[in-house]
């Protein structure tokens, strides 16, 4: 029971201190706080586990990378209009870049986590 607790309270700790050491490291505090992405990601997942009615947190954690990729698609669209729109502004297409894996590595860490509750 106590390894249900600890093992994804490491394994948060970990990535909470990669991001919080990455973001250091390029002076930008809040790089990988993206409300809207996490906002959506959740919601997704939650439905998709609702829907799937059986074993919730492996069907969240499943919703989750799913919905990760989904959002990840529709933002890629909307840099690709935003890129061809600006007349090829690198600067604006990279920032948009970095934003828009943010929701892969929502999934992926909720998956994770929730990988090794289950576990």
């Amino acid at each position: 029971m106590i390894m249900k607790i600890i093992c994804p309270t490491i394994i948060f700790l970990i990535l909470l201190g990669t991001c919080m050491e990455v973001s250091r490291a390029v002076a930008m505090p809040l790089l990988f706080i993206d409300l809207p992405s996490i906002i959506i990601v959740s919601i997704i997942s939650t439905a998709y586990s609702y829907h799937k009615q059986k074993n919730y947190l492996t069907e969240f954690g499943n919703g989750a990378v799913y919905a990760g990729w989904l959002v990840f698609l529709i933002g890629l669209i909307g840099m690709s209009i935003e890129f061809a729109q600006t007349n090829l502004d690198i600067k604006s297409f990279m920032e948009a870049n970095s934003i828009l894996w943010l929701s892969v590595f929502y999934g992926y860490s909720i998956k994770l986590i929730l990988f090794s509750i289950k576990g």
